[in-house]
């Protein structure tokens, strides 16, 4: 589990073992923060049989203070109003801020570890959307009892590809839950998703750590004070970070010549971090402009536009990836197209 849930984890044990674990819980944040692997514990702590309560180990200094400013647990109590769990170790008792975790070798464990415990269930993505009759699966599935616990859970991962359909038929079974039931919803775009299913549910924003914190929790050195858990993939892999350093030169000089406009559309257009890449360069060029200092050099053609038209070029991108959030059929090609045209003729404002 990354260290930053630490704390995400420590607060939802206190809510099941007080029974005051919502119905709906909404998991948000960047693309790779945790929310399934949060929710996935979630989950495994509701339908273990045979809980037990850890400190977590190797906690960084601030993840330790926020822990311990939560009032320490001074007696053990029964979780089974929210789980089929009725003990938990006596060990554990008069600790400080704990974590519920998983005995991961009962029934319930074993069963759920394969995938095949029946009071559990996934919603999977079919063509990158989730379909009305998949929610109307679920709305079925908690009509019925439990089989073998008391709670019944389900995940539905991508809550932000609902159609309008799936949304609406989703908010009947938050509005009249049945008892003890338990919605998981993960998303990395939650501006996209209906405000009525937002506000059902209890929504839980995971930040990981940014500069040199996220650094250190993936070993890696740097002094960039803005890297952030998107860029992950450029810092982690060799091949990507050529890929991305080739690509912001080529940036530069489509803002400074109209120059790399055939190799830019194409990366746009395969690539699926391109429109990131392009909004990052465009930041780190912005951030330049007004003398904030930032990794890689990006000062080197920091002036190939003014600031006005920076800002407007950055405008135009950040318009277009909004188009690639929300519209399901955008035409990835045509966009991408558009995007360079627009940028062209701002950029040619400069010599006018």
């Amino acid at each position: 589990m990354k260290t930053w849930l630490f704390a995400l984890q420590q607060q939802l044990s206190r809510q099941i073992r007080e029974n005051k674990l919502p119905h709906a819980l909404l998991f948000s944040g960047v693309d790779g923060a945790g929310q399934e692997d949060i929710a996935h514990w979630l989950i495994n702590v509701l339908l273990c049989q045979d809980l037990k309560q850890d400190l977590p180990q190797n906690i960084p200094p601030e993840t330790e203070e926020n822990l311990s400013q939560v009032s320490p647990v001074s007696q053990v109590s029964p979780v089974s109003k929210v789980s089929p769990v009725s003990k938990v170790s006596e060990e554990t008792t008069n600790v400080q801020p704990f974590i519920f975790q998983p005995c991961g070798y009962c029934k319930t464990c074993k069963l759920f570890a394969n995938g095949s415990y029946p009071d559990h269930l996934t919603i999977v993505n079919d063509k990158n959307t989730i379909g009305v009759d998949a929610i109307r699966k679920l709305s079925q599935f908690f009509e019925k009892t439990a089989h073998i616990g008391i709670a019944k859970t389900a995940l539905v991962n991508h809550a932000d590809t609902m159609t309008v359909s799936a949304a609406n038929a989703l908010l009947k079974t938050l509005e009249e839950p049945t008892s003890q039931s338990f919605i998981m919803l993960t998303t990395h775009s939650s501006d996209v998703l209906l405000p009525t299913i937002i506000s059902r549910c209890q929504k839980f924003e995971i930040r990981p750590p940014v500069g040199k914190k996220l650094l250190a929790e993936y070993k890696k050195q740097g002094n960039d004070a803005f890297v952030n858990l998107s860029h992950l993939s450029e810092l982690t892999d060799e091949a990507t970070a050529v890929a991305f350093t080739a690509f912001r030169d080529k940036v530069k000089d489509y803002l400074c010549a109209h120059q790399h406009r055939a190799e830019i559309l194409t990366l746009l257009v395969e690539r699926h971090d391109g429109f990131r890449w392009l909004e990052k360069i465009l930041v780190n060029l912005m951030r330049n402009q007004w003398g904030w200092p930032t990794a890689g050099h990006e000062n080197q053609q920091a002036s190939v536009i003014n600031k006005q038209q920076l800002w407007q070029v950055y405008n135009l991108v950040q318009a277009a990836n909004i188009k690639l959030k929300t519209l399901v059929q955008v035409n990835r090609q045509f966009l991408s197209e558009k995007l360079l045209a627009d940028i062209s003729l701002v950029v040619e404002q400069k010599n006018q």
